[in-house]
């Protein structure tokens, strides 16, 4: 149990601050968490102090209940202002611009040229498991290997990918 202090403006100069981090460690704003600890604060004032135990934990939970207010308060109002969800042709130009896309293409071409570049089996498993989603027993069944032999030719496949990125950075941007 804290005691209520003599001098709230001592308390609140201890408290502030430690309050506002709190908050802003939550996903507030600066500005947001100051506000949201001066009206804390203010509602601390107006409690009957008989009723308050620790003064400490009032304030961050008063902070806290304000801080979840605000942020209902936020999700109905866009609610009212927007209440339908965007549409895929509501977006104003949703295609990618032309870097963009000039990047991605090159990228593309960077990284089949490196999975062109492994060992036909290792490039047979990453291309069955990456790109066309089977798993390691399908991958097993499919071309007559063990499970194991998959996982060694996916390894060695991804360790080889990863070194030619490595050594090449500028193929994928």
């Amino acid at each position: 149990m804290s005691p209520i202090p003599d001098n709230l403006s001592v308390f609140y100069a201890d408290e502030q601050l430690r309050l506002r981090r709190h908050l802003v460690r939550r996903g507030l704003t600066a500005p947001a968490a100051a506000d949201i600890v001066q009206e804390a604060f203010l509602k601390l004032l107006k409690a009957p102090r008989d009723e308050i135990r620790d003064m400490r934990a009032y304030l961050r939970r008063a902070a806290e209940t304000i801080a979840i207010d605000a942020w209902r308060r936020q999700s109905r109002s866009a609610a009212v202002i927007d209440p339908q969800p965007l549409a895929s042709d509501a977006v104003a130009d949703p295609s990618p611009s032309a870097d963009a896309a000039m990047m991605a293409r090159e990228e593309s071409q960077a990284l089949a040229a490196v999975i062109e570049a492994l060992p036909p089996r290792c490039r047979e498993v990453l291309l069955l498991h990456r790109f066309e989603g089977l798993s390691y027993a399908e991958i097993a069944d499919r071309l007559g290997i063990s499970r194991n032999t998959v996982m060694v030719h996916l390894a060695n496949a991804m360790a080889s990918l990863r070194r030619q990125l490595r050594e090449n950075p500028a193929a994928t941007g």
